[in-house]
């Protein structure tokens, strides 16, 4: 956890002065992950370790496809909850996603946005609905980038709590 930790603190820089988590970040931290679970547990290991990353992934894709997620935050907490068992990454996943949660309601709240925010997702559900069809929630990636939450800080402190014992 103290290796993950250190990856998602570098990618916590990353993802809040650029608004980009590297790909090669990301490769190297998938490489690290495989490494580390030879090495504890043999190369069998690596049957248990790649449904741990592709599920994750497959589930936020749909999220990442309407445009509430990035990349980059998709393939972050892919590869992050390959480095713990699964009953672990299930709390890491609902810890970060909680957090983060959090984090924009309070920056929406404090922007005044809230009312409008919720119309504008009550709106997008509605429309969602009645054509059956997901569309890009942001209009643009500006728009998305001013409003979102860059995941790997919520990551990072989810990875720390379960670092000290909270799961």
């Amino acid at each position: 956890m103290y290796v993950l930790a250190a990856f998602l603190a570098v990618a916590g820089i990353f993802d809040l002065f650029f608004r980009k988590i590297p790909g090669r970040l990301i490769l190297v931290m998938l490489g690290c992950c495989l490494i580390r679970n030879i090495l504890s547990y043999g190369v069998v290991s690596v049957i248990y370790v790649i449904p741990r990353i592709l599920i994750p992934g497959l589930l936020l894709y749909p999220v990442f496809a309407i445009g509430a997620l990035g990349a980059g935050d998709v393939k972050l907490i892919a590869v992050s909850c390959g480095f713990m068992p699964a009953g672990r990454a299930l709390w890491f996943l609902f810890c970060s996603l909680l957090i983060a949660s959090v984090i924009g309601m309070v920056k929406t709240g404090m922007k005044g946005e809230l009312k409008k925010r919720m119309h504008r997702l009550a709106l997008y559900i509605e429309n969602t609905i009645r054509t059956g069809r997901p569309e890009m929630y942001h209009a643009n990636r500006e728009a998305a980038l001013k409003s979102g939450v860059a995941m790997a800080g919520p990551m990072f402190i989810s990875v720390l709590m379960g670092i000290g014992g909270f799961y």
